[in-house]
């Protein structure tokens, strides 16, 4: 099997390329920019540019699609994706969503559960991403979609070095009712399991399968944040009051974000990257959201890491990054 990797310099694409070396699968890393000069096997490639992505997928039997960014490249790409798809034969499309597509959804999640586009933009882009690949598996293509939790593990820079800064900082900690959501956290590594498996499913013309993503046994927000300050010794865990909360996200965040962009236009990168962390209200949300992503549909078909291994697999990068 040949296949293309869309995406390839995020976090999972680049770990899903590296994987795939070690197997019977050819993979091709595809990004807009150049990657690191020991990646093998990588072309240039905008996935926008509908006739540069339909000449790739002719030489391919599969395409895995990781490309993040704007609500443009992510909803508008996937329509790009598929079109090109349709113009080169029809490979197999492995697609990654999120759980965001769930929205402000509580309780427990499965792949059947209600989508929620209006909860943000990026659940939004997220969304419209789906319905594309609904829309070629109806036109007799093959799909598999995966829907991640939170993934963490080596070079998480959301789920682990963000979360780590914030706490050093002591604007993260034990957040009481306010971090007493469930983290639906997966590695990394299993999340690119599952894209491998994904990969080999036999499926049949205008079959699509859907799958949700979390270890059962990630912890709440609360205890994933009193273990990682344990770890990075960031301590004592200081209790945060939901008023300092609210005050960073919607007043200080904010300003952070100013700053940087001020700073990013005056070609002053650098010192932009040495402003304190912005704590978005997104992610504050989050933190409360009693949300359970049912990951058994998949879990029938793979092992997902224990949590206490890939929190350790986490740790040891963040020490050596």
């Amino acid at each position: 099997m040949k296949v293309l990797i869309l995406g390839a310099t995020g976090h999972v694409g680049n770990r899903l390329h590296t994987h795939l070396q070690t197997t019977n699968i050819s993979s091709i890393a595809a990004s807009r920019g150049r990657m690191r000069s020991n990646v093998s096997n990588h072309v240039v490639l905008d996935s926008m540019n509908l006739p540069e992505l339909t000449k790739q997928l002719q030489n391919v039997d599969a395409v895995v699609n990781c490309v993040a960014g704007s609500k443009d490249s992510i909803g508008t790409g996937a329509q790009i994706l598929t079109q090109a798809a349709l113009a080169s034969g029809k490979p197999t499309i492995v697609h990654l969503s999120t759980m965001s597509v769930y929205g402000a959804s509580e309780g427990v999640i499965t792949e059947d559960s209600p989508f929620d586009p209006d909860y943000n933009w990026y659940a939004a882009a997220k969304c419209e991403a789906e319905n594309h690949m609904q829309a070629y598996a109806k036109a007799g293509g093959k799909v598999v979609v995966f829907r991640p939790g939170c993934i963490h593990g080596p070079n998480s820079v959301q789920w682990v070095e963000r979360i780590s800064r914030l706490l050093q900082s002591f604007r993260l900690g034990d957040l009481g009712s306010e971090g007493d959501g469930w983290s639906n956290l997966i590695h990394v590594d299993d999340v690119v399991k599952a894209i491998h498996l994904g990969l080999e499913m036999p499926l049949s013309d205008g079959e699509i399968q859907h799958f949700n993503l979390a270890a059962p046994d990630s912890p709440r927000w609360n205890q994933y944040f009193i273990d990682l300050a344990q770890a990075i010794d960031a301590t004592p865990v200081k209790r945060i009051h939901p008023k300092q909360l609210k005050l960073d996200s919607k007043a200080f965040s904010p300003a952070i974000k100013i700053a940087q962009k001020i700073l990013e236009k005056a070609g002053q990168k650098n010192l932009a990257k040495q402003l304190p962390e912005p704590l978005p209200p997104s992610l504050v949300r989050l933190f409360k959201q009693h949300i359970f992503l049912d990951s058994r549909k998949i879990s029938s078909k793979m092992n997902f890491m224990p949590y206490q291994e890939s929190f350790l697999s986490s740790i040891e990068w963040l020490n050596g990054n």
